[in-house]
């Protein structure tokens, strides 16, 4: 059976499934570097992080000004994008994360079907969108300070436990920018994982950009990640920036690509599947076997922030189908590729019929 036929033939499954996330959140301003200004209506946009780089290095010595366009206000944050794509689909979440406290903001309207639990103040992101990636300059200030303490006292450890264990797939995420975050995660391990009941569920990591972090840090969070296999199948995604701070911190040599650094990262942390999400393909190392797939690139991306999340999005979709790996790196993919493309998260139909552009493949 062809990807788009088989995904569509688990929706009734799919959308019976449930997920829980925790707990980051941010609010993000979107925002473009102008090149150029025409006139009072019209401008034209750095096209390339590289661009935008010659001219900032142009500065250097004398100083200078470059225009800032606030092209939208939106949610962020890990968890709340990857929450808002699964319920875009239908699928029931719980996002429990920093959403605003003692009140949540307006800011994270997500989609209806997502349930969400505020237990911090959020950082804030400003995210400088190109044609070719973006950069993200956060202050995290408010929510570095959210602690295991913290969060126990906002949600008690009866109600984590509660809506963690309804849930299909646990999700971690965030855990590189916020520095509490390891304790945060031991303490779930300790305290949380051990007290849901046993069942066919599965646990989704995703650290987020990891370069900040020492190489030992590191090595502890995946050695720390990998214990959670004890409890559920666990699996990892990284894209390729994060893919290659592991290949510095694990690996020996020049970076070669997905499937090498995946592996490397199996084996030493347990984790028993890898997956690597680079923008033009993907990749996974797993129990019994390995895929890449290459992708389709969107070649006018109207928002690229969270598409990562996107990509996390459509691959847990799959994994609550029963979906073998390569259909779920194509599932990822697709939504991905359609949230890219249209600049927000889209349906269970939409996603289902664009993915006949990978049938090709099967």
């Amino acid at each position: 059976m062809r990807y788009s036929a088989q995904f569509k033939s688990k929706k009734e499954l799919i959308q019976s499934k449930t997920v829980c996330v925790g707990f980051d959140g941010f609010i993000d301003y979107i925002i473009r570097p102008v090149e150029s200004r025409q006139d009072e209506d019209n401008c034209t946009y750095f096209p390339t992080i590289d661009k935008f780089g010659e001219k900032i290095t142009s500065l250097a010595g004398r100083s200078g000004n470059v225009e800032l366009i606030i092209t939208n206000t939106d949610f962020g944050g890990c968890g709340p994008h990857y929450a808002n794509g699964l319920a875009n689909m239908g699928i029931g979440c719980t996002c429990i994360g920093a959403l605003g406290y003692p009140e949540k903001s307006p800011v994270f309207n997500l989609n209806e079907n997502c349930k969400t639990i505020t237990v911090s103040e959020p950082g804030y992101s400003y995210v400088f969108e190109f044609g070719d990636g973006k950069i993200i300059m956060s202050d995290i200030e408010k929510i570095s300070r959210l602690r295991w303490s913290d969060l126990t006292e906002r949600i008690s450890i009866e109600e984590m436990v509660a809506y963690f264990e309804k849930a299909d797939i646990i999700t971690l995420v965030n855990w590189s920018y916020l520095v509490h975050f390891h304790e945060i995660y031991e303490k779930f391990l300790e305290i949380v994982m051990p007290r849901l009941e046993k069942r066919d569920r599965k646990i989704y990591i995703d650290i987020a950009d990891c370069a900040k972090r020492q190489p030992e840090e590191i090595k502890a969070a995946l050695k720390m990640f990998g214990k959670y296999s004890a409890y559920a199948p666990t699996y990892l995604g990284l894209n390729k920036s994060e893919a290659m701070v592991m290949h510095s911190v694990l690996c020996d040599g020049e970076y070669e690509g997905s499937l090498p650094i995946a592996r490397a990262i199996k084996e030493y942390s347990g984790i028993g599947t890898v997956i690597i999400h680079p923008v033009d393909s993907s990749a996974a190392v797993y129990d019994g076997g390995e895929v890449e797939v290459s992708g389709i690139l969107c070649e006018k991306p109207k928002k690229t922030t969270g598409g990562g999340d996107n990509f996390n999005s459509g691959f847990c979709a799959g994994l609550l189908g029963g979906l073998d790996i390569k259909s779920c790196l194509i599932s990822g993919m697709t939504t991905s590729y359609l949230y890219v493309k249209n600049g927000k998260c889209n349906s269970f139909d939409d996603i289902a019929e664009t993915m006949k552009m990978y049938d090709a493949q099967a």
